[in-house]
């Protein structure tokens, strides 16, 4: 318990208040429902795989200050995605068997 509060507890939290912080900015700047219906109406009229051209042309065209907080989003959730099958793995009874 004493090495989850010392090292697991900080790290948590600190990428969860950068996530926070990212998605509430990108919340402010970008109107997520009229992006989504935007790419439904522009690719699945055409074919449903232009919908990874359209996001990729969606994140190229927003303002700098949006795509550093998307990007900073997703190494974060990578980081926390990394801990949870971390943690996953280690409290897993398969773990002590191998």
């Amino acid at each position: 318990m004493i090495w989850f509060i010392r090292r697991v507890l900080p790290l948590l939290l600190l990428e969860t208040t950068a996530v926070w912080f990212a998605v509430q900015n990108i919340a402010e700047h970008v109107f997520v429902n009229n992006v989504l219906q935007n790419a439904v109406v522009h690719t699945f009229s055409r074919s449903p795989v232009m919908i990874i051209e359209f996001f990729f042309r969606a994140f190229l065209n927003t303002e700098t200050l949006v795509q550093l907080f998307i990007l900073a989003s997703l190494v974060v959730g990578t980081f926390i995605a990394r801990d949870a099958l971390r943690t996953i793995r280690n409290f897993s009874p398969l773990s002590r068997v191998i």
